[in-house]
C-alpha cells in the first residue's frame, strides 16, 4: 500500500492580518454555505484567498460547494490532493478529537489557517458531505465519493478508497516518543578523555569507551550504572613504588565503574537535556602482579595453593556534566556527554610521579 508522506507541521510565523481577515470571513462563509448561497460563498473565498492565499479550509469549502451544485470538481480535487491538503484535514480532525484541542490550536494558529478546531465550518461541511453520500440524486465519481467520505470524517473509508496510509499527527508522534522513554535502557558509546590545564601530563587525549544501564527517560530524575574502559596507549611512563623498589610503568588501560544521577531539566519530546553528577571507582592498570603461595590443609584436596595479586593505581572519580539526547526510532536515542572528572591519582601513596587530577570527557553514545 503506498504511503503518503505527511507534510511537516512546524510552528508557523503569526500573521495577524490573515488571522483578523479569517475571523471576519468565517461567519459569512458559514452562513453562505448553510443557505446554499454559493455565489456569496465564492465571493467570500476569493476575498480571503486574495489576501492570504488558498489553504485547506478554503479549498475544502469550494469543493463541497461544487459537489452540492453538481459542478465539475476534477481540477479542484486534483489541486487539493497534490498539495497534501487531505493530510492536513486528517491531522486537523485528529487534533480536534483531543481533549485539549483548544490548547493545541492556540499553540500554532497558523497551522490551522486561523480556523479554530471544532469550528462550525467543519461540522457544516461534514453534514453537507454526509447528505451527498446519503442522497440518490448524486452520481459521484470514485474520487468524489472518496473526498466526500473524508469531508464527512470517515477517514478510514477514505484511506481504503484512495489506498493511502493515515498520517501520524503531532499528538500521536509525541505519545509514541513518550512510550519509548519508559523502561530501562542500555547505552554504548565512546569518545575522548583529556586533562585540563596540565603540563606534560601522564594521560593525554585517551580514547574511552563505555556501557551503562539507564533508568527510564520518562522520569525527571534519571539514574545509571556504568563501566568505562580507557585506553592509555601513548601515555607517559610513571614511577610506582613496589615494596620500596621503584618500578617504571607504562599503563595499558584504566577501568572506571560507578553510578550517576541526573535531572532532566529540558524535555521537548524528542530532545532532552540532563544535568548529571556521579562517583566511580577507578583503577589504572600497571601490569605489575605477583603470585602468592600458601599452605593450608583440605581434607579432600590436600594442602597448598596460590593466588595472584595485582598492583594498580586506585582512586575515586568524581564527575559532573551535561547530557543531551535526541530520539531516533522506537527505543533508540543518540546522545552526547560532556563531563568534568576529578581523579586524585596521587592519593595512592605508591604512585611517585605527580599526576594531573582534572580531566574533561567528550562522548557520543546510543541508547537502546
Amino acid at each position: 500500500m503506498p504511503t503518503v508522506a505527511q507534510e511537516q507541521q512546524t510552528t508557523s510565523p503569526p500573521n495577524q492580518g490573515c488571522e483578523q481577515l479569517t475571523q471576519a470571513a468565517l461567519p459569512k462563509l458559514v452562513s453562505s454555505l448553510n443557505d446554499n448561497n454559493f455565489t456569496a460563498l465564492e465571493q467570500a473565498l476569493q476575498t480571503l484567498e486574495s489576501a492570504c492565499g488558498p489553504n485547506e479550509v478554503t479549498q475544502r469549502l469550494r469543493i463541497i460547494g461544487q459537489l452540492v451544485q453538481k459542478q465539475p470538481t476534477t481540477a479542484s480535487i486534483r489541486t487539493y490532493l497534490e498539495q497534501g491538503q487531505d493530510n492536513k484535514l486528517m491531522i486537523r480532525l485528529d487534533d480536534a478529537a483531543e481533549e485539549n484541542y483548544q490548547n493545541i490550536y492556540l499553540k500554532d494558529k497558523a497551522a490551522y489557517n486561523y480556523v479554530p478546531l471544532r469550528h462550525g465550518v467543519d461540522s457544516l461541511v461534514q453534514v453537507k458531505a454526509a447528505a451527498i453520500l446519503g442522497s440518490q440524486m448524486y452520481n459521484l465519481t470514485e474520487t468524489e465519493e472518496a473526498i466526500a467520505y473524508l469531508f464527512s470524517d470517515h477517514i478510514n473509508t477514505y484511506l481504503m478508497r484512495m489506498q493511502k496510509e493515515k498520517p501520524v499527527t503531532r499528538v500521536q508522534e509525541f505519545q509514541e516518543v513518550e512510550h519509548w522513554k519508559r523502561g530501562w535502557g542500555f547505552t554504548l558509546g565512546g569518545g575522548l578523555y583529556r586533562p585540563l590545564n596540565a603540563t606534560n601530563p601522564i594521560f593525554n587525549n585517551q580514547a574511552i569507551f563505555g556501557v551503562s544501564a539507564m533508568s527510564p527517560l520518562s522520569n525527571d530524575w534519571i539514574f545509571d550504572a556504568f563501566f568505562k574502559y580507557r585506553s592509555n596507549k601513548g601515555s607517559r611512563t610513571f614511577e610506582y613504588d613496589l615494596y620500596d623498589q621503584v618500578e617504571y610503568v607504562n599503563s595499558p588501560a584504566s577501568y572506571i565503574m560507578g553510578a550517576s544521577v541526573g535531572y532532566k531539566f529540558l524535555d521537548l519530546g524528542k530532545f532532552l537535556m540532563i544535568g548529571k553528577g556521579g562517583i566511580a571507582f577507578e583503577t589504572v592498570s600497571t601490569g605489575l602482579q605477583e603470585v602468592q603461595y600458601y599452605d593450608y590443609y583440605d581434607p579432600y584436596y590436600g594442602g597448598g595453593g596460590a593466588s595472584t595479586r595485582f598492583h594498580n593505581v586506585n582512586t575515586y572519580n568524581l564527575l559532573g556534566g551535561l547530557t543531551v539526547m535526541q530520539h531516533l526510532h522506537r527505543r533508540t536515542f543518540i546522545g552526547a556527554n560532556i563531563q568534568y572528572h576529578y581523579s586524585p591519582y596521587n592519593n595512592d601513596r605508591r604512585l611517585l610521579t605527580p599526576t594531573a587530577s582534572d580531566y574533561i570527557n567528550f562522548e557520543l553514545f546510543f541508547r537502546f
